[in-house]
C-alpha cells in the first residue's frame, strides 16, 4: 500500500481573496471625485466568466462581489437638477459597476444609467448586463438586452448560453448554440467550456466527443478547457479517454488531478486513484478537499484501512478539522472498513453534521449488523427533525430487518408510502428483502410488481429471500420470470439459485443455470464457484464438483469447505483428509465443522496434526 509522506505539509488554504472593492457613489453631482475611487480586482484563473470590458484597468475574471454597491445614498440621481449623466460616467465605468453589483435592484438602477448615458448599443456594457442578470436567475431581462443589442459577439452568446445553463434550461442553451453556428460565430475558449458542460448535463456524449473534436482541431485548449473536457470524460465513467485528455494537458492544476482521482475512485479503480494521488503530491500539488474525499471514498471501497488512517493524521485533522464533507467521508471510509467505533468516534467530534453524515454512521452500524444502533441513531436523528434522504431509508430498513424489528420497518414503509417513494429500485428492492425477511413473502411479492423497474438488484432480492427461507421452487420461479423479461442476472443471483438448486437436490436446475454461468464472467466469481461446488456435492455429483473445485481461481473457507464435506458424505474419505491437508498447507484454518463433519461421515478415521505439518512444509 502506498504511504504518505508529508506529513509536515503547510498550507494554508482558504486564504481570504480580494474582491472588487468600489467605494459607494455618494452622489452623481460629485463627478469630479469619481477618480478617487479605489477599485481592487480578484483574479482567478480558474473561473471563467462569460462578459469582458475594454479597459485597461480591469481583470480578466472578475468574481461575484460581496460588497455592496448601491444608489441609495441619492435616491434622486435621476432628478432634473442632476447634471447629464453621460458627463459622470463612462462605459467602462458602467461595466465595472454591473461587475459589482449584487442584487437585481442594483442592476436595473445601473441599467438605467445605460439607457440614459449611452446613445447607441455598446456591445461589452450589454455583455455585462445580460451576465448580470443571468447571474441573479433573471433570464427574460437578459435575454431582452440581448435581443436588443446590435452587435453580438462570441462572449454575448456565452454569456446567455451560461445564464440558460446555470438555472436549468439546457435545451435553450443548445438552442442558442444553434443559433451562434448559424450567425457565424466562432467559439472562444469560454464557450468551449460553457459547451462541455452542457454536454455533460444533458448526457450527450456524442455531441461533446464533437465539441472536443473542434477543440483539439482549432487548438482551442488551456488549463479551464482541459479540466472541462475531463470532467465531461468523467461523467461518462470514459476513463480511458479521461486519461489521454489527462495525459495531453500541457499545464494541470490541482482541479485537473482531483477529477481524475475522482473519476477513478467512482468507477471503483481505488487502487489507480491513490497511484495519481502519490503522483499528485510528488509533482508538488497539495490536496484540496475535493481531493481528500475521493481519495477516502477510494479507502473505504477498497478497505485501505491504514491508508485512510494516514490520511486521516496527515492532512485533515491538520487542514480540514471542521470540514463536515471531510468529516462525512471519514466516518464513511472507517465505517466501510469495519472500524464503527473510529467512525462513531469521528462522528461525535464533528461540530456540525449533515444527511450525509447521519447516514453513513447508520449503515456502518447497519451494515456490520448492529441493527440497535443504527435504529437508535435514526430515532435521535428524527427527533433533530434531519432530513432523511434514500439511502438512508435504504439503510435502516436492512437494520429492521437483522434485528426483525418489523414494526419499525412497516412504520418506515408507511413513511415511503406517504413521501411517493417507493417507486425509487434500491428503497423497492430493499423493501422486497425486508418482507422476504419477515416471512410476508405476498407483501414483498407485490411490492415487485408494483415497481415501474425491476432492475437485477430487485428481481435478487426476492429470490434470494425466498431461497433462504425454504420456498427453493418459488426462487426458481421467479428466476424463470426475471430471465422472460429480459433482465440480466448477476453473481449474488447465480449464487441465491444454486443454494435452492442444492436445498432441492434439483441438480437439472443446477446443470442448466451452470451452463448459464459459463457464457458470464460470473463463473470465475469465488462465491458463484463455491455455490456450484455445493449444489453438485449435495446432488452427489462429486467429480463435477471436483472439476469446478480445480477451475476456480480464488477459494474462500466456502469453497474448501463444499469440497471436503462433499467429498466426505459421499464416502471418500481419503479424498477429503487430503484435501484438508492442502487446505492447511495454504494456511487456511481447518475448522470445527469441518472435523466433525468428516469424523461423522466418515466414522474412525484419524485426523494427523503432524502429517499435517509436514505437509504444509513440503508444499511451501
Amino acid at each position: 500500500m502506498l504511504s504518505l509522506t508529508f506529513f509536515s505539509l503547510q498550507i494554508s488554504l482558504f486564504e481570504q481573496p480580494s474582491v472588487i472593492k468600489i467605494q459607494p457613489l455618494q452622489s452623481l453631482k460629485h463627478k469630479h471625485n469619481s477618480k478617487t475611487r479605489t477599485i481592487n480586482y480578484q483574479k482567478n484563473a480558474t473561473n471563467s466568466h462569460c462578459f469582458s470590458r475594454k479597459t485597461t484597468c480591469s481583470a480578466s475574471h472578475f468574481h461575484e462581489s460581496s460588497d455592496v454597491f448601491s444608489f441609495e445614498d441619492n435616491p434622486d440621481a435621476d432628478s432634473e437638477d442632476t447634471p447629464s449623466v453621460s458627463q459622470c460616467v463612462d462605459s467602462n465605468l458602467l461595466a465595472v459597476w454591473l461587475q459589482s453589483c449584487n442584487s437585481v435592484q442594483q442592476i436595473k438602477r445601473v441599467h438605467a444609467v445605460v439607457l440614459k448615458s449611452l446613445r447607441d448599443s455598446v456591445t461589452y456594457v450589454d455583455n455585462n448586463l445580460i451576465s448580470a442578470y443571468a447571474k441573479f436567475g433573471k433570464l427574460n431581462e437578459a435575454r431582452k438586452v440581448f435581443g436588443k443589442m446590435f452587435h453580438r459577439n462570441v462572449v454575448s452568446w456565452t454569456a446567455m448560453m451560461n445564464g440558460y445553463l446555470r438555472f436549468g434550461y439546457d435545451d435553450e442553451a443548445l438552442r442558442l448554440f444553434s443559433g451562434s453556428i448559424k450567425n457565424g460565430i466562432r467559439a472562444n475558449t469560454n464557450m468551449f467550456v460553457c459547451l462541455m458542460n452542457l454536454c455533460s448535463r444533458r448526457l450527450d456524449f456524442e455531441l461533446g466527443k464533437q465539441i472536443h473534436a473542434c477543440i483539439l482541431k482549432g487548438k482551442r485548449t488551456n488549463l479551464i478547457v482541459d479540466s472541462a473536457v475531463l470532467h465531461f470524460y468523467a461523467q461518462f465513467g470514459d476513463l480511458s479517454s479521461a486519461f489521454c485528455a489527462f495525459d495531453g494537458m500541457s499545464e494541470r492544476d490541482v482541479i485537473s488531478w482531483t477529477t481524475m482521482i475522482t473519476a477513478c475512485s467512482q468507477q471503483g479503480q481505488g487502487e489507480e486513484a491513490f497511484l495519481m494521488f502519490s503522483q499528485m503530491l510528488s509533482g508538488g500539488f497539495l490536496p484540496n478537499e475535493f481531493t481528500a474525499c475521493s481519495v477516502l471514498k477510494a479507502c473505504g471501497e477498497q478497505k485501505a484501512l491504514r491508508f485512510g488512517r494516514q490520511l486521516h493524521g496527515a492532512i485533515v485533522k491538520k487542514m480540514y478539522k471542521d470540514d463536515v464533507f471531510i468529516g462525512t467521508s471519514l466516518v464513511d471510509m472507517y465505517a466501510k472498513c469495519g472500524e464503527v467505533l473510529d467512525s462513531r468516534q469521528v462522528f461525535d467530534e464533528m461540530s456540525d453534521r449533515n444527511t450525509a453524515t447521519w447516514t453513513s454512521i447508520i449503515a456502518g452500524y447497519a451494515r456490520e449488523g448492529l441493527g440497535e444502533e443504527a435504529i437508535s441513531l435514526f430515532r435521535v436523528m428524527k427527533r433533530r427533525k434531519i432530513f432523511a434522504n434514500n439511502l438512508t431509508i435504504v439503510s435502516i430498513l436492512k437494520a429492521c430487518g437483522m434485528i426483525e424489528a418489523f414494526q419499525l420497518g412497516k412504520e418506515v414503509h408507511a413513511q415511503i408510502i406517504k413521501n411517493s417513494i417507493q417507486t425509487n429500485p434500491y428503497i423497492g428492492s430493499t423493501l422486497v428483502w425486508f418482507y422476504c425477511k419477515s416471512g410476508e413473502f405476498p407483501i414483498a411479492s407485490k411490492i415487485l410488481q408494483q415497481m415501474p423497474l425491476r432492475d437485477v438488484v430487485s428481481w435478487t432480492a426476492i429470490i434470494s429471500g425466498y431461497a433462504c427461507l425454504g420456498h427453493e421452487s418459488e426462487a426458481l420461479n421467479f428466476l424463470k420470470d426475471m430471465l422472460e423479461e429480459g433482465v440480466e442476472p448477476n453473481s449474488y443471483t447465480y449464487s441465491s439459485v444454486l443454494k435452492a438448486c442444492a436445498k432441492l437436490e434439483d441438480v437439472s436446475h443446477g446443470k442448466l443455470i451452470h451452463s448459464s454461468v459459463k457464457k458470464t464472467t460470473a463463473l470465475s466469481n469465488v462465491f458463484v464457484g463455491s455455490a456450484l461446488i455445493n449444489m453438485y456435492a449435495k446432488c452427489g455429483y462429486i467429480l463435477e464438483a471436483s472439476q469446478v473445485f480445480d477451475s476456480l481461481p480464488e477459494r474462500n473457507l466456502f469453497t474448501w469447505k463444499s469440497m471436503i464435506v462433499g467429498y466426505a458424505r459421499n464416502g471418500l474419505c481419503q479424498e477429503a483428509l487430503k484435501l484438508m491437508y492442502q487446505m492447511e498447507a495454504e494456511g487456511i484454518e481447518v475448522d470445527d465443522y469441518i472435523l466433525t463433519t468428516v469424523y461423522n461421515a466418515c466414522g474412525d478415521i484419524e485426523w494427523d496434526v503432524e502429517f499435517s505439518s509436514r505437509y504444509c512444509l513440503q508444499s511451501s
